[in-house]
């Protein structure tokens, strides 16, 4: 008989209901691609309105002419500076959402020994006498 349990498992999961490592990658590089877009669409509003309050600083409405052409070309500049590295407020963004990633039984394996070799690590160091001034409530000098 035919094994069809492939044709019901949600795309990116093995056998077991695990994420696989391509699928793994895949997000990352989604979740990439998505924080450096909300990196430029945020400074190409950001500038959109600083321009606008630094040609108008009495609120007053005026004509432009080459408006569209302007903010085509401050939508072009974000785009470029998010995709060279940026500013870092994708960087920032991504670690935070990074973590939320499920992570396939590799990498939890990889993360939970590096976490267990450093609380081996930290267990074992002396306590080590604290040096300087105390400072706070209660001190002493």
């Amino acid at each position: 008989m035919a094994d069809f349990s492939a044709i019901n498992r949600p795309r990116g999961l093995d056998e077991n209901g695990n994420i696989t490592m391509d699928e793994y990658r895949r997000q990352e590089a989604a979740l990439e691609t998505a924080c450096k877009q909300f990196e430029g669409t945020m400074f190409s509003k950001l500038w959109k309105d600083m321009l606008k309050s630094a040609r108008n600083p009495f609120g007053e409405e005026e004509k432009r002419e080459f408006g569209p052409l302007e903010d085509t070309v401050v939508e072009m500049v974000s785009e470029h500076l998010s995709e060279s590295q940026g500013v870092g407020v994708w960087k920032v963004l991504y670690d935070q959402l990074h973590e939320r990633l499920s992570l396939p039984p590799e990498l939890k394996a990889e993360r939970d020994e590096k976490l267990a070799a450093s609380a081996e690590k930290k267990s074992k160091e002396p306590l080590r006498p604290q040096s300087g001034k105390k400072t706070g409530v209660g001190s002493v000098e």
